[in-house]
Protein backbone atom coordinates (compact mmCIF):
# COMPACT_ATOMS: atom_id res chain seq x y z
CA UNK A 1 0.00 0.00 0.00
CA UNK A 2 1.24 3.77 -0.57
CA UNK A 3 1.46 5.84 2.28
CA UNK A 4 -1.66 7.91 0.53
CA UNK A 5 -3.81 4.34 1.09
CA UNK A 6 -2.52 4.66 4.48
CA UNK A 7 -3.49 7.84 5.17
CA UNK A 8 -6.89 7.15 3.68
CA UNK A 9 -7.33 4.29 5.83
CA UNK A 10 -6.32 6.44 9.33
CA UNK A 11 -8.74 8.85 8.68
CA UNK A 12 -11.61 6.35 7.70
CA UNK A 13 -10.86 4.32 11.16
CA UNK A 14 -10.89 8.19 12.76
CA UNK A 15 -14.15 8.99 11.69
CA UNK A 16 -15.23 5.64 12.74
CA UNK A 17 -14.22 6.28 15.74
CA UNK A 18 -15.61 9.35 16.07
CA UNK A 19 -19.48 8.36 14.51
CA UNK A 20 -19.73 4.90 15.91
CA UNK A 21 -20.59 5.37 19.64
CA UNK A 22 -23.22 7.83 19.07
CA UNK A 23 -24.92 6.03 16.11
CA UNK A 24 -25.00 2.92 18.33
CA UNK A 25 -26.61 5.36 21.39
CA UNK A 26 -29.47 5.98 18.91
CA UNK A 27 -29.98 3.20 17.51
CA UNK A 28 -30.40 1.01 20.09
CA UNK A 29 -33.51 -0.77 19.34
CA UNK A 30 -33.48 -1.03 15.76
CA UNK A 31 -29.68 -1.80 15.01
CA UNK A 32 -29.75 -4.96 14.37
CA UNK A 33 -32.80 -4.60 12.51
CA UNK A 34 -31.11 -2.23 10.20
CA UNK A 35 -27.90 -4.50 10.50
CA UNK A 36 -29.37 -7.51 8.88
CA UNK A 37 -30.97 -5.03 6.23
CA UNK A 38 -28.13 -3.66 5.10
CA UNK A 39 -25.84 -6.98 4.67
CA UNK A 40 -29.00 -8.38 2.70
CA UNK A 41 -28.76 -5.39 0.35
CA UNK A 42 -25.43 -5.48 0.19
CA UNK A 43 -25.22 -9.97 -0.24
CA UNK A 44 -28.15 -8.85 -2.94
CA UNK A 45 -26.14 -6.40 -5.16
CA UNK A 46 -23.37 -9.20 -5.05
CA UNK A 47 -25.15 -11.38 -6.22
CA UNK A 48 -26.67 -9.42 -9.00
CA UNK A 49 -23.18 -8.16 -10.25
CA UNK A 50 -22.06 -11.35 -10.27
CA UNK A 51 -24.67 -13.04 -12.06
CA UNK A 52 -25.16 -10.13 -14.60
CA UNK A 53 -22.02 -8.22 -14.68
CA UNK A 54 -19.45 -8.28 -16.91
CA UNK A 55 -17.48 -10.51 -15.73
CA UNK A 56 -20.32 -13.16 -14.62
CA UNK A 57 -20.01 -14.86 -17.63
Amino acid sequence: MDSIDWLSLTALLMVAVLVVPGALRMNRGVLLRNAALWLAAVVALVWVYDRFGPFGF
